[in-house]
């Protein structure tokens, strides 16, 4: 069934994992139809066309040209976008493949925001089946709505859904501008918030450290996160897979990385410090990807070694960065 799967239509798809997709759906041999609201997706070959998920007639007639659908349009942190894009949008696209019965397949890429990863405790690591409890904020709430519309238009309407619930996305330097204090600050926590008054008259402005976070008892936090370039492997194992309509599936590295070993290691690669802070907040989480690898057949690739290695060449080879939502995560 998914064997005759041709043109495949992508939701958001200039933000940070929709140009890397649609570059591999074009050497998977799809032709794509690629929706962007504001920046340009920039990949030869992709048709694109500008508009909103909240424009009914518009996704009408792209879901009625498509084979399949990829989901990512979001509104992150935007209070009016949880309802004119996660709720409006999705419904929009939703409600098109059910009167259409044209995809064959309907894949939404969610977050492990909805399993409330870093802010809630999580002692055993967390699978498909787990409630959803989110952390607070739009994007959490977004992911949550999102998910629960796909489930119930798959179990009332039979549409062909699969759910990729993915761990924070990381491409080109990304995990560099993550771990170290200077320059771009990237995801949560904030280094300079975190740090007192003798390490921010060290640190406060132009030098740079790698981060060893610790929790108030001194173990290392743990964290999970994903390449981008595992999520594109996840999407074209979710669009050639039969029998997973109604699934849902955990996306991320085999392991969670070491925030003390990680310090070390990019540390090492860029000449640093290590700068010792600890988080009062954050909370170990582990990510069980093995219904994905079993099922799909995903094999992640990358390693938080691996991953450093592939940002700090990134930033040698002095590759501009792709245009960013504005959005830091």
């Amino acid at each position: 069934m998914t064997h005759s799967i041709r043109t495949v239509f992508v939701t958001g798809a200039s933000g940070k994992l929709g140009a890397p997709l649609c570059e591999a759906l074009l050497q998977a041999g799809y032709d794509v139809l690629a929706l962007r609201h504001r920046y340009r997706v920039g990949v030869p070959g992709v048709e694109e066309i500008q508009g909103s998920v909240t424009d009914a007639g518009l996704v009408d007639d792209l879901v009625a040209r498509s084979d399949a659908v990829i989901h990512l349009a979001t509104c992150k942190e935007d209070r009016d976008g949880v309802i004119q894009v996660s709720a409006q949008g999705t419904f929009n696209l939703l409600d098109a493949a059910m009167r259409t019965k044209q995809p064959k397949r309907v894949i939404l890429a969610s977050g492990d925001a909805v399993n409330g990863i870093y802010f809630h405790p999580q002692p055993v690591p967390i699978r498909e089946d787990m409630p959803l409890v989110a952390y607070p904020g739009y994007y959490p709430l977004s992911k949550v709505l999102e998910e629960a519309m796909f489930q119930q238009y798959y179990y009332q309407a039979g549409v062909p859904t699969v759910c990729l619930r993915i761990s924070w996305i990381q491409a080109e330097d990304d995990i560099l501008n993550h771990l170290t204090v200077a320059g771009e600050c990237f995801g949560v926590p904030v280094w300079k918030e975190l740090m007192n008054d003798g390490q921010r008259a060290v640190y406060g402005d132009s030098r740079d450290a790698a981060v060893a976070l610790r929790h108030p008892d001194g173990r290392p936090l743990l964290r999970h996160i994903v390449a981008v370039e595992d999520c594109v492997q996840a999407f074209l194992l979710a669009l050639q897979r039969d029998g997973i309509e109604g699934q849902t599936f955990l996306i991320a590295m085999t392991d969670p990385f070491n925030y003390v070993d990680a310090a070390r290691y990019a540390a090492e690669k860029l000449g640093l410090d290590i700068l010792d802070l600890v988080d009062p907040v954050g909370q170990d989480f582990c990510i069980d990807t093995t219904k994905a690898r079993y099922v799909l057949g995903y094999q992640p690739r990358f390693d938080i070694c691996r991953l450093i290695d592939q940002a700090v060449e990134f930033r040698r080879s002095g590759q501009p960065r792709r245009q960013r939502s504005g959005y830091g995560g």
